[in-house]
């Protein structure tokens, strides 16, 4: 068997370590399987080859000195060094240039691409990126269609071609100027949100939105009727706009994390699980997927592994 970078040292850190917890030659050679004086040897070649003692022998049981504490501590770190060194070029073997085309929706983009595309770039340096911004509604079919390779987003497309990997659940909260709430509003207890919004201006995405279906939906469940006022293709557009007092707005939890509202502005938590949407990515069956679109997508599930306990 072809011998390793650092063999020699593993072997002496393992009966450094050893001893270090026996305070024994010979128990050291016993758990580690060897002779005491292939153990000796060892040692007294390391301590030969640097001109100092890592043992001190006056000392029973047996004590590392403080060289052999700074060796066993500064080659551990190194051993470790290495295998991560070597773990991360196993992952880049095989890797070809290539590209990968991802669609998301600007809102999404900044709360899951900085999570992301950092990661990948270092990873892969040699796979060029591309993201396609357009609908919901024409997102699958572009995934269908080969004009994307991976889609992340909230709304899900029943197609047996299609495979989903859910990255995180999100929750919601209704976002609305102070103005709009009633003189007896208590933020502990805030109430329907019906009683919020009922006749009041309101701001929503547009109808091709996979998170303004959602909404949508929500509203109608919750028998509220607000006056839309205004319908943008971008949530955070409608969310500055909310904080600037132009009406209520419902915005996706992960993008209040990201963005900040002005004072005279009440956020409203939305009760989960009433209102909560899965945040998932959209692809053709991984028997379909290209080799740099399926290393995006193992590393999504790496890094968002949390949200799918």
């Amino acid at each position: 068997m072809m011998a390793t970078p650092l063999n020699h040292e593993r072997q002496l850190v393992d009966i450094l370590t050893e001893i270090s917890h026996t305070g024994s030659v010979s128990r050291t050679a016993a758990n580690l399987f060897m002779t005491q004086p292939t153990v000796s040897k060892l040692i007294r070649s390391q301590e030969k080859q640097y001109g100092v003692a890592l043992i001190d022998r006056a000392q029973h049981p047996l004590r590392l000195t403080y060289a052999g504490e700074y060796y066993l501590d500064q080659m551990q770190q190194l051993i470790r060094s290495y295998q991560n060194v070597s773990n991360n070029l196993k992952g880049y073997a095989g890797t070809t240039v290539g590209r990968v085309t991802i669609g998301v929706n600007p809102s999404l983009a900044r709360v899951v691409l900085p999570q992301l595309l950092p990661e990948f770039h270092r990873r892969f340096p040699q796979i060029q990126i591309r993201l396609f911004e357009q609908s919901a509604s024409n997102m699958a079919q572009a995934v269908l269609n080969g004009d994307i390779d991976l889609n992340i987003g909230t709304a899900r497309t029943y197609d047996e071609s299609l495979e989903h990997q859910r990255l995180f659940t999100d929750g919601a909260a209704l976002v609305i100027p102070v103005r709009l709430l009633p003189e007896n509003f208590d933020a502990t207890h805030p109430g329907k949100v019906a009683t919020l919004i009922n006749g009041q201006d309101f701001i929503e995405e547009t109808d091709d939105s996979g998170f303004q279906r959602m909404v949508t939906s929500y509203l109608t469940q919750t028998e509220s009727d607000p006056n839309v006022v205004l319908r943008t293709p971008n949530l955070t557009t409608a969310l500055q706009l909310a904080s600037a007092g132009l009406g209520a707005t419902i915005v996706p939890a992960s993008l209040l994390a990201e963005q900040t509202v002005e004072a005279d502005t009440q956020i409203v938590p939305l009760p989960i699980p009433e209102f909560q949407a899965d945040v998932a990515i959209t692809y053709k069956t991984a028997a379909q997927l290209n080799e740099a679109a399926t290393e995006f997508l193992n590393l999504a599930r790496t890094i968002f592994a949390s949200g799918n306990d």
